[in-house]
């Protein structure tokens, strides 16, 4: 499914027309837009225009209500029946970095160590405000791990110890 993208509001559910006149009125897309309500909140949005569908993959945060909307782009192993996203394509600054370090090379290399880097911000590249420097990074949220049983545990089965006095 070419130019296809998964989108779910966080922590906020949303009605059809409610995202629909939304989501137009915050990408501007040249051509249409067919949105579909499947499972879970989640929604599948197909654009007509190849260069809409990368404006909204690689722009953003896209913020509706005060929630952020995320996007990404539709896979076979899309599951709507689990209620969590698999990946989440997340914006990362860099604050109090010194400037000499204000590479894109170097912070392409740090946004590495946490995902995929799919979007450098342009005042960076350019170095016209370098303190800004922000880029989009593809964040797994698939936690493979083990408890101190030998249990595996999934996505939000994880417990962080209280480490504190009893």
């Amino acid at each position: 499914m070419e130019n296809t993208m998964i989108l779910k509001l966080l922590g906020r559910n949303i009605g059809f027309s409610i995202l629909q006149n939304r989501i137009y009125s915050l990408w501007k897309p040249l051509s249409t837009v067919h949105l579909m309500d499947i499972e879970n909140g989640f929604f599948l949005a197909k654009f007509v225009n190849k260069i809409d569908y990368e404006n909204v993959l690689l722009e953003g945060p896209w913020i509706i209500f005060g929630q952020y909307l995320t996007v990404q782009p539709w896979t076979v192993s899309f599951d709507p029946t689990q209620t969590f996203l698999n990946v989440v394509m997340s914006w990362i600054s860099f604050l109090g970095l010194p400037g000499y370090m204000y590479k894109r090379k170097i912070l392409v290399e740090i946004g590495g160590l946490v995902g995929k880097v799919t979007k450098f911000d342009m005042n960076t590249n350019n170095r016209v405000r370098g303190r800004f420097a922000r880029i989009a990074v593809v964040v797994s949220m698939i936690v493979e791990e083990t408890s101190e049983n030998g249990v595996s545990c999934g996505p939000w089965m994880l417990l962080e110890k209280d480490h504190g006095e009893n």
